[in-house]
């Protein structure tokens, strides 16, 4: 079913207007989730610690925030064991990365990684200022070059929209969230009896909503991550001009890897999907033919798109360096 709707977006082109409304929905829907997070935070604090409350939960928030997350180098390097790709390994690539982020207005080029992995998989990491992307080898085996380099802007909108500092956000006004309410939930039961008798006890709906506002943070963080995804697929039609390039990327790689969450989805209840991180993929795809005019005519070779690196397989075969990095690297 989704390498059929992938093969239907290969016969659409990008239709600035549609892409516009897209990347404008999606931004809204993202402000409006990150409000309601913080004012569920802020509302919990409150509740349990009045005034003061509230002042401790935004000050915990804003030094959490000011801390320096961990470098995407060493989150890569020692997580997942990655290994830095230079330009002598693979020029193609990372002229490539450097070309989308020349297009997405990044002030450095994000520094590349190689996982070594054969999962299908490509994670952005760090900030405008010090981006990082990495790659696993499964992916760069499975992808043709159109592909890849969808996938590769789909990670650059990622930096280019700052997620890692939405996300952290939402991270911190959810555990800010749990951490309130778990303390007002203990306080309640032990001066339960007290309440009791002295008739001072908070009205039924305020305790319902104390002990609802984790579970509801949570799913809130969690609409938040794939309202992301959709704003970083957005984008990276934006910095290609190429829908069907992303759209066949997913097709693919959930025809070879397959998606857990999907089969468990089709086994269980709809507000499974509640719980995702990432939109399913039918999702994903009928959002950028959103983006999408169909056209009689065929679209130009694919050979000649924004970028078309040469497949990564066939990388400066004579130069050593290369070699050397495809035998130990992929």
């Amino acid at each position: 079913m989704w390498a059929e709707r992938a093969r239907g977006a290969a016969t659409l082109r990008l239709d600035p207007v549609a892409l516009a409304q897209q990347r404008l929905l999606n931004r809204l829907h993202s402000a409006l989730i990150l409000l309601t997070l913080v004012g569920l935070a802020g509302w919990t604090g409150l509740l349990v610690g009045g005034a003061e409350g509230l002042a401790f939960g935004a000050g915990i928030a804003l030094a959490f925030l000011l801390l320096d997350p961990m470098p995407g180098d060493l989150l890569f390097r020692h997580a997942f064991g990655a290994v830095r790709l230079s330009s002598a390994q693979a020029p193609d690539l990372v002229a490539l990365t450097a070309a989308l982020a020349r297009r997405a207005g990044l002030p450095h080029p994000p520094r590349l990684y190689l996982i070594p992995s054969p999962i299908l998989q490509a994670m952005a990491a760090g900030s405008r200022e010090a981006p990082v992307i990495a790659v696993t080898s499964g992916l760069l085996q499975a992808l043709p070059r159109r592909e890849l380099a969808a996938v590769l802007a789909h990670e650059t909108a990622h930096i280019r929209h700052g997620d890692l500092l939405v996300l952290r956000l939402a991270t911190t006004a959810a555990s800010l969230t749990r951490g309130m309410a778990g303390i007002g939930a203990l306080v309640l039961l032990a001066f339960l009896p007290v309440l009791w008798a002295t008739e001072a006890m908070p009205a039924p709906l305020a305790v319902v909503l104390l002990l609802a506002a984790p579970l509801l943070s949570d799913v809130l963080a969690l609409s938040l991550s794939r309202r992301r995804e959709l704003l970083a697929d957005a984008g990276a039609v934006e910095l290609t001009g190429d829908v069907a390039a992303l759209a066949e990327a997913l097709a693919r790689i959930w025809r070879l890897q397959g998606d857990d969450w999907e089969r468990l989805a089709a086994r269980g209840p709809r507000w499974l999907s509640w719980l995702r991180t990432h939109p399913t993929v039918e999702d994903r795809i009928a959002a950028l033919r959103g983006m999408a005019r169909p056209v009689r005519a065929a679209l130009p070779d694919p050979d000649r798109v924004m970028i078309a690196p040469r497949e990564l397989w066939a990388l400066g075969s004579h130069h050593p360096a290369q070699r050397l990095a495809r035998r130990w690297l992929l």
